[in-house]
């Protein structure tokens, strides 16, 4: 961006404090006159002057953020010199008062203050010196003065002085990142195996469960003050105000909560039963997040994310300050007191499914930076993964069709493949944050606000975006030459948010990714190894590394990925809800229909497919075929069950002939032509898959008759699939068709490593009753 072009006609007086009082002189007078005080108070910005009281301005999800008007210079490494960003000069400020939301008593206030220089804390700079240029200046002194828009529900502004906190304890960033190296044995050996053990966060909902390590139950449990303030008051003051602001909504929902509870002004139960255990990089496992409850989880997140990065970078930045100035004196540098960086820049890894749910996570993270942040290639950004064109049909009965067709699959499908969503799932950036200094003055790491660059090299990023197939696609076959995954050498924080929707995609691209974390880097250009830290060159970063997988319900496969991988030695912590019979998705099937779970005797995890196509080879096509039950819909969870069962079918000599098959990957002729076909009875069999359902939401007309073969892992598509059955006699036209005069019918197949997704179905009660049983045939009705 060119730099502003400043004037040198009629300087007026030399020194700050000198051209301030000038501007307040010619503005004011000797005398202000009272009247004119009071308006300067709600003055924002150049030209608009509110009188009366300024609402203020709660944001639930912001999307947008404003630009600060800063020349940006792009650094390559941590070093003062290449993470400066230089902005306006102070001489070209504007004569109005109120600027970038400043009132009359701030500027006086300013006057009598001047430039204080700020404390230091073992030449590390403390979270306090935020308080005079930083990225809260803006937010945080005159947030009641600014006018701005609210939030579609009344949200009370949140009175809490945020100053006020003081550390409690140790940083927990230092405490987990300082440690000494660990004993060089098997890592088995000294990653916290203790049995997790239930616990009780104080006004939480009785419904939902937590499991954690013996070390963090004891830390919620026993402290007499509270662990959320506890591990709250290590966050950088800068981002306080600003995340509170952004959280408003969500702490005023309090979702999840014990009736009325309100421990904390700022924070939700639900946040305050998970930020202890998130704050001092605890591997965590969520599985209870739903539409109530969201916001609040990814606001906690975002928060995590960004007090990480600027503490790093702080660290690093003010490490090195102390070992230039040493040099300069000729002492000796004490290296194994600044070993303080990885092998390689990148620290957070966030795993997301689509682009469009990255941009949201993206924006809404900056905008808690606050206005006095510079980010670089927003625009690139905004057109890559923000909405999409959408091909309007000219027709205008085909649109409004096309919209009823929409408007009928559900909220959550059109979040993520709705109209102007972008859900391409192969995407990948990198984001590098750095300190924005202000030109012409020596000013601090942590002096003013951060200046962002969005599709950073991996090798000079703070945080890496990505989906898991842009991310493998990315790093190539790690047995080829060209294959490089050394920028994951170092992570130390990774989250996987929205697991329900990866794991629709393809978790073994999830596995692979995990897999490569953290490996011993192949190539060491670049690396000073005299601040690496310990730990690293003992091949250990995985015991420090946070794993936090976030997702919506919770299923084998995240369960076995989360206990493979999460190995942090500050423990783990598990959180779930139970689901009350009067909650269960079963309570929503509409339709008329004895529905009869039967449970399919199985003794391995890895076999329970097999078993349950051979239970459908054995015992239920015998009798579809003898009965000519016309109007069956098999619903097949696992596309490796349904190859199973399509070639089993087709080598069948009389059911080879009258079925039709809808997967993802079929193309819509064949979708459309399958459909018509089981429609009109013409193929008494429609075998559908559950990825088929969750990508398209196809409503499946002319279904009598339900045969799950596996029960869905998203609960939501049990009422949809048993709302699709219709008492219909015969949709044929051909007279010889045959009529189905049998009422309408739901098998579900069900092994007991299938706990979850029955529990999800039925209820937490009925569930665990069904699986430890002696009977294996239950049935409800609707």
């Amino acid at each position: 961006m060119p730099k502003r072009s400043i004037s040198k006609k009629n300087k007026g007086p030399k020194g700050k404090k000198a051209r301030r009082a000038a501007k307040l002189e010619r503005q004011w007078g000797e005398q202000a006159d009272e009247e004119e005080v009071k308006k300067a108070s709600f003055r924002k910005g150049k030209s608009r002057l509110k009188n009366g009281n300024a609402p203020t301005r709660i944001k639930s999800k912001p999307t947008t953020h404003k630009k600060s008007k800063s020349e940006v210079k792009q650094p390559e490494d941590y070093s003062d010199e290449e993470s400066a960003i230089s902005s306006d000069n102070s001489d070209a400020e504007s004569d109005d008062v109120g600027r970038d939301g400043e009132t009359l008593n701030s500027l006086l206030k300013n006057i009598v203050r001047g430039s204080s220089k700020l404390k230091r804390k073992n030449g590390i700079v403390s979270d306090e010196e935020y308080e005079s240029d930083g990225t809260s200046s803006s937010r945080s002194d005159d947030a009641q003065s600014v006018e701005t828009e609210k939030p579609s529900e009344n949200v009370d502004q949140i009175d809490f002085d945020f100053d006020s906190i003081q550390p409690i304890g140790e940083n927990p960033y230092l405490s987990h990142f300082s440690k000494q190296s660990l004993p060089e044995v098997g890592e088995e050996e000294f990653v916290a195996t203790e049995r997790m053990k239930k616990i009780s966060p104080r006004n939480l909902s009785e419904n939902v469960v937590i499991q954690a390590s013996a070390g963090i139950k004891q830390r919620m449990e026993e402290t007499d003050s509270s662990p959320a303030m506890e591990a709250f008051c290590h966050v950088r003051k800068s981002l306080m105000t600003t995340w509170a602001r952004t959280n408003a909504n969500a702490a005023h929902q309090n979702v999840d909560a014990l009736g009325d509870a309100k421990s904390q002004p700022f924070l939700s139960e639900i946040q305050a039963a998970l930020y202890p255990a998130i704050a001092n990089y605890c591997d965590i496992q969520v599985t209870c997040m739903n539409r109530e409850n969201k916001d609040a989880i990814e606001n906690l997140l975002m928060l995590h994310v960004l007090n990480h990065v600027l503490t790093a970078n702080n660290h690093i930045t003010s490490h090195n300050n102390i070992i230039r100035e040493l040099e300069k004196k000729d002492d000796v540098v004490d290296t194994e007191e600044y070993r303080d960086q990885g092998y390689t820049r990148p620290k957070v890894l966030i795993l997301l499914p689509t682009r469009s749910i990255a941009h949201d996570f993206a924006k809404t993270m900056i905008e808690m930076l606050g206005d006095n942040c510079s980010i670089e290639n927003e625009d690139k950004f905004d057109a890559e993964f923000g909405s999409v064109e959408i091909e309007v049909e000219e027709n205008k009965e085909a649109e409004k069709r096309r919209k009823a067709v929409q408007k009928v699959k559900g909220k959550d499908w059109l979040e993520l493949f709705g109209d102007g969503v972008n859900s391409d799932d192969d995407f990948k950036i990198g984001i590098m944050m750095s300190n924005l200094k202000k030109k012409g003055k020596k000013s601090k790491p942590t002096e003013s606000g951060v200046a962002i660059k969005l599709y950073s090299d991996f090798y000079h990023s703070d945080i890496i975006i990505a989906s898991p197939l842009g991310l493998k696609m990315s790093t190539n076959d790690e047995n080829e030459e060209d294959g490089d995954i050394d920028f994951l050498s170092s992570i130390e924080v990774v989250i996987a948010h929205e697991s329900d929707v990866l794991l629709m995609q393809n978790w073994d691209h999830m596995a692979t990714i995990m897999d490569r974390l953290n490996r011993q880097p192949k190539k060491t250009t670049g690396i000073d190894f005299a601040r690496v830290r310990n730990y690293l060159l003992s091949a250990q970063a995985s015991s420090r590394r946070q794993t936090i997988m976030v997702s919506k319900f919770s299923d084998p496969h995240l369960i076995s990925t989360f206990n493979r991988y999460s190995k942090s030695i500050a423990g783990k912590l598990k959180m779930r809800k139970k689901v009350p019979s009067d909650e269960a998705s079963i309570c929503n099937v509409l339709t008329s229909v004895r529905q009869v779970f039967q449970r399919v005797p199985c003794n391995l995890f890895a076999t329970q497919g097999e078993r349950r196509v051979n239970y459908f080879k054995d015992t239920i096509l015998p009798q579809l075929i003898r009965t000519k039950q016309n109007h069956t819909l098999v619903y097949i969870p696992s596309y490796f069950d349904f190859i199973s069962v399509r070639n089993m079918m087709l080598k069948h000599e009389i059911a080879s002939y009258h079925f039709v098959s809808i997967t993802e990957y079929a193309r819509v002729s064949e979708v459309n032509r399958g459909r018509a076909r089981f429609l009109q009875g013409r193929k008494r069999i429609m075998l559908y898959t559950g990825r088929a359902h969750f990508f398209m939401r196809h409503l499946i007309k002319g279904a009598k008759h339900l045969i799950m073969l596996g029960l869905p892992e998203n609960a939501q598509f049990y009422p949809e699939l048993l709302n699709m059955l219709t008492d219909v006699q015969s949709h044929a036209n051909d007279e010889t068709a045959d009529i189905d005069s049998s009422p309408v019918s739901c098998l579900n197949l069900f092994t007991k490593y299938e706990a979850q997704n029955l529990e999800r179905i039925v209820g937490t009660k009925h569930s665990e009753r069904m699986v430890k049983s002696e009977k294996k045939t239950f049935l409800f009705s609707s």
